[in-house]
């Protein structure tokens, strides 16, 4: 969207592309675990990863118990782009 057009330009036949584009993407996959994400994604009425303090850190906790990538292997990667905690 071009910052001069207004939103009301994207009605309807945008809306229904975008359901259409994702009909197609969830009828290609294969991968039943990101299926379930997306399905509990498009359920929740609470806006993704919007955490209280405590939900936070049980997150962070099994993340890193998941066995991807520890709280200082990150914040390298980051330091790598310049941020710094």
């Amino acid at each position: 969207m071009k910052v001069s057009e207004p939103a009301s330009t994207y009605g309807t036949s945008s809306l229904q592309g975008l359901k259409n584009r994702l009909i197609a993407t969830i009828d290609a996959s294969t991968d039943e675990r990101k299926l379930e994400q997306c399905w509990e994604l498009l359920q929740g009425n609470d806006m993704p990863c919007l955490f209280t303090d405590e939900e936070f850190a049980e997150e962070i906790r099994l993340s890193e118990a998941s066995g991807f990538i520890s709280q200082e292997e990150a914040e390298a990667i980051f330091a790598q782009w310049g941020f710094v905690r």
